[in-house]
């Protein structure tokens, strides 16, 4: 299953020696060339998890290593042994697939076979394909992350408008972008969520992370955790405080075409320094 190494020292925080990031590079590199050929948008998500490479060097290493024979979705699948590891995959290859605006028949076939062989449920494709048409790119509309944070039950934390008082947060996030809300614990805030993305104190480190550039998320079965985001550039984001779970409702709602079922209100404002 693996592709061949030449162009994969070095390549920062994706661990080509882990066998669900080595299976998830195979994956990427066969859809990437399923249409047979490689397109600049997918040069370009491959770039994000293997960075300073030379594109062209890499488009030619991706068609070489395609070539080499079919994707081995039974090695894939032994790579991939837990289920929020096969929706992962499921989620990046689709992603992949979409990168040049056009979902081919034979990616959408491969994609297919992947759901299948990943053992993953009936109308798995058709569901991360929903996702990522529910996704705004450039940012979700202020009304709609109003009205979805106020339909979920999220009762530990302290919802509040208004700027940002953490310093750390503001810096990380982008100049020009539009606060729609924080989020605190303990009057403390923690999470900042904007016009375009989301900011936070991570386990990785305080980060501003675009809409768009989640590929998905985990509710992290393990002590201390509650979910995990994870970006195009292979990078995992954690936050460890289970009051925190309710991100991952959150954003289950704001990729999903459904509608929430509680109307709007406005947020409520708790004081959080």
């Amino acid at each position: 299953m693996d592709p061949r190494t030449d162009l994969l020292v070095e390549v920062g925080d994706f661990d080509v020696a882990a066998p669900e990031d080595r299976a998830l590079l195979v994956l990427l590199v066969h859809v990437a060339f399923s249409d047979g050929e490689v397109q600049d948008d997918e040069v370009a998500f491959l770039l994000q998890v293997l960075p300073d490479r030379d594109p062209e060097e890499l488009r030619a290493w991706v068609a070489a290593v395609a070539q080499e024979g079919p994707l081995d979705y039974q090695a894939l699948a032994q790579a991939l042994p837990r289920m929020e590891q096969r929706w992962k995959a499921l989620r990046f290859g689709a992603r992949m697939a979409w990168k040049d605006g056009t979902l081919h028949p034979r990616e959408r076939e491969l994609l297919t076979t992947l759901a299948e062989q990943l053992e993953l449920p009936q109308g798995a494709l058709q569901s991360v394909l929903d996702e990522m048409a529910a996704r705004v790119e450039g940012g979700i509309a202020p009304t709609r992350l109003v009205e979805v944070l106020t339909s979920v039950d999220w009762d530990a934390v302290q919802l509040a408008s208004g700027k940002l008082s953490s310093q750390d947060l503001i810096d990380a996030a982008p100049e020009g972008s539009e606060l729609v809300a924080r989020v605190g614990l303990d009057q403390v805030e923690v999470l900042g969520l904007y016009r375009e993305g989301l900011v936070g104190r991570f386990l990785e480190g305080t980060r501003f992370l675009r809409w768009e550039e989640v590929v998905t998320y985990t509710r992290v079965p393990t002590f201390g955790a509650s979910v995990q985001l994870h970006t195009e550039d292979g990078r995992s984001w954690t936050l460890v405080d289970t009051r925190l779970r309710g991100l991952a409702l959150l954003l289950d709602r704001l990729t999903n075409k459904q509608r929430p079922k509680r109307p709007s209100s406005p947020i409520k404002i708790e004081q959080v320094r």
